[in-house]
Formats: C-alpha cells, structure tokens, sequence
C-alpha cells in the first residue's frame, strides 16, 4: 500500500524496513522523547519491527515509512491498535506516532505525512479515534498534534517522565 502526499510517499511496512528503523532509532535527537529515551538495542528493534508487521498482518494497517524522494528513508508513522486499558482512554483508540530523520527536521515533513495517515485512517474506517502520546516538552510534536486538530485529554508520568494524551475522533 502506498499514500502519496504532495511531496511524500508512504510505504506500507515492510521486512525492508528494518534496518533504516535501527539506524533511526541510533539517533538520540530522535529517541529522546521516546520510552527511555535512549537509543534502541538492534534487538529491541527487532521486536518493534516484527511486532509492526505482525500489527499490519492482523488489522490491515500499521506502521508507514516516509520518503520524500525515491528509495529515500526520511521516517515512520505509527498506527497501533489499543485497547481501552492500553489507550488510558477507557475506550479502544489507535494510537498514532511519528519521527522524521534528523537531517529532513523543518520541513514539514511530520504534518504532511501525519495528516495523510488521519485522513487515511478515518476514511477507510479503521477506527473513529485517534490518540497520539507525547511530552509536552517536545514542542515539535505538541505542534503536530495541535495542527492535526487533536484534543488535550490527559496528563500521565510514565517512567518518570510527564506524558501527554491528547485525541481525535473522527468527523461526523
């Protein structure tokens, strides 16, 4: 599956993948709003990309890797399912990510390609909501979020970091 965007392309996630995830996941700029913060072991990347693969086999959608140019790896979207305990949302939720790689950061990379997968998503009926999980502290992401027409719901502290909820339901 491909979504085009004006300037991207989003690829349906793939075993091709895994390696431009690892070297992603090396860069502490990217990382460092996410879990622990520190960069990903080759083999809890491994998990993280069989898991995504086992996600698009189970619910026909999942994890998208962004390319502004041909056989370039610029980032990923994340889609995954949760459960109305997991989304801590008390209702089910597909929770919704992003990192763009460091050398394409300020170019709006994160909204256009964010915004195609909403618009993808709630169109084809995957779910009627969205959460996306971030710290307010990374003011990047909170613009995202807030250009994407999400709503502020909840504030956490998760391995002793301060976590922010915030969802989208679907237009009417």
């Amino acid at each position: 599956m491909l979504i085009t965007t004006e300037r991207l392309t989003l690829h349906a996630w793939s075993e091709s993948f895994f390696d431009d995830l690892f070297e992603l996941a090396q860069v502490p700029e990217t990382v460092r709003y996410v879990g622990t913060g520190e960069p990903w072991s080759r083999e809890y990347t491994l998990v993280k990309h069989r898991a995504t693969l086992e996600h698009w086999a189970e619910h026909g959608f999942g994890w998208f890797a962004v390319s502004a140019a041909p056989g370039s790896f610029d980032g990923v979207v994340s889609l995954v399912r949760r459960n109305a305990t997991e989304s801590g949302l008390g209702m089910p939720a597909v929770e919704m990510g992003w990192w763009i790689a460091k050398p394409v950061w300020g170019r709006g990379y994160a909204t256009e390609a964010t915004t195609a997968i909403r618009d993808h998503v709630f169109a084809s009926g995957f779910t009627d909501r969205l959460l996306a999980v971030y710290e307010p502290a990374n003011s990047a992401s909170a613009r995202v979020v807030e250009k994407l027409g999400f709503t502020p719901h909840s504030k956490f502290t998760l391995d002793g970091r301060v976590e922010q909820r915030a969802v989208l339901h679907r237009p009417r």
